[in-house]
């Protein structure tokens, strides 16, 4: 499918002023200590940083931005990752902004709602969420006192009707490709309705990566990120990341967050993010480019009822995805005929795919979400937002696409349901 020249796709003659993406993958964002200048980015393993006088200290707690104080609060390796997703967040948009890395995928949600939200104030955001982000909206942040209001994000009568019902409502939230359904909110109609409700927009972009879509273009106000996922891309590190062009937030709440919940990243993994980002443009092209070919393997296979791919015209959100996203991603999830039992078989036959709960690595992954990822969710909920039983989730790898269909196959023949 074609798909239109995003901003991040600048023409050969701009190319000299905005860099292609994976040039600006590549690009080494080492911190300059006037120093030494190596070729790629240093670690800083160190918990604290000295100050050579006692009015240099004094000036740094004044405007912490001029330099390191504490590990808790920022490290160079992890200002050069952050730094580094900020610039593809924001690449060819003309946009500016500045990221925080946290020391998970969880961490960074959590900082972005603690920190835009009160006590007695709700959320609006969508009916099927990520397990970890709806667990943590309904065990940790509702005995707070903070409300979660769920709407079709596309739909602006419920937006709407939600606000009229809802005025503590105070933050929208938006998952987009969603974990596992890949639902996808149409950003620019949402971040336009949020701007006329005077509401903060934030948009979790793991699923798509900067590389397919860019919320904050679109009108989101932040962008978290599970940077453990594709923008690590190798499965070696965990990490999680806050952008926003509003340097208000990021200097104010998200700091706050992250320097009082002490949910810091470890220099280690901000280094293994940052050599994961390098590759970044390659990986997610083989990533779509088979998921492509597997979701058109899968559909056409008799033990399978049905296939969740954004990529597919006939899923209900491929016209909004196909208007805001590069490609359609690497995610799909399949209802087999069979069930659990199914599930189960298809998984324990694998022998090239892996079972993980996780994404975004160069294997391909498979899981079972309604007794994994989205165990925590009560039953009804999850059934009613289409995660059954006979649901498994796959995160298609860069291996040869072929022989990722083969194993798939061989996994099903197990089950006398093959196509040959």
């Amino acid at each position: 499918m074609d798909h239109p020249k995003r901003p991040s796709d600048p023409d050969h003659n701009a190319a000299a002023v905005v860099p292609g993406f994976g040039t600006a993958c590549v690009k080494n964002r080492h911190i300059d200590d006037k120093a030494i200048h190596p070729h790629r980015e240093a670690i800083y393993p160190t918990s604290a940083f000295t100050f050579p006088d006692s009015a240099e200290a004094m000036r740094l707690f004044e405007d912490r931005n001029a330099g390191y104080i504490y590990g808790r609060w920022n490290n160079p390796t992890a200002e050069a990752a952050a730094r580094a997703i900020a610039d593809l967040e924001t690449l060819g948009t003309g946009l500016e902004a500045t990221a925080r890395l946290f020391g998970s995928g969880m961490a960074a949600i959590s900082a972005a709602l603690m920190g835009l939200l009160k006590p007695g104030q709700a959320v609006l955001t969508q009916h099927q969420l990520y397990g970890g982000t709806d667990e943590l909206l309904r065990q940790l942040l509702a005995p707070w006192g903070i409300k979660r209001v769920q709407v079709d994000l596309n739909r602006m009568d419920e937006l709407d009707q939600a606000l009229s019902n809802h005025p503590e409502i105070a933050v929208v939230y938006a998952e987009t490709p969603s974990n596992p359904m890949l639902y996808c909110a149409d950003l620019q109609a949402l971040s336009a309705w949020s701007r006329s409700a005077n509401l903060p927009l934030i948009v979790d972009n793991t699923f798509a990566t900067p590389w397919l879509q860019q919320p904050l273009a679109l009108g989101a106000d932040l962008v978290v990120h599970s940077t453990t996922k594709f923008l690590n891309g190798h499965g070696s590190a965990l990490g999680g990341a806050v952008v926003s062009t509003r340097r208000d937030l990021m200097d104010g709440p998200i700091f706050q967050q992250l320097k009082l919940m002490g949910a810091s990243p470890s220099p280690f993994d901000a280094w293994l993010l940052l050599s994961g980002l390098k590759t970044l443009e390659l990986r997610m092209e083989r990533h779509c480019a088979n998921a492509h070919q597997v979701a058109a393997f899968l559909q056409g296979h008799k033990a399978v009822e049905k296939v969740f791919y954004i990529g597919l015209p006939e899923h209900p959100y491929h016209a909004v995805a196909a208007r805001q996203m590069r490609d359609f991603g690497a995610l799909m999830s399949i209802e087999l005929n069979g069930g659990m039992a199914a599930a189960i078989r298809l998984m324990d036959r694998v022998r090239i795919c892996t079972l993980a709960t996780t994404l975004g690595t160069p294997d391909t992954l498979i899981q079972h979400p309604a007794s994994m990822t989205h165990l925590p969710v009560p039953r009804e909920e999850r059934l009613a937002a289409g995660i059954t039983d006979g649901l498994v989730r796959i995160a298609v790898g860069i291996e040869n696409a072929r022989d990722i269909i083969a194993d798939l196959d061989q996994a099903l023949e197990e089950q006398g349901l093959s196509l040959g």
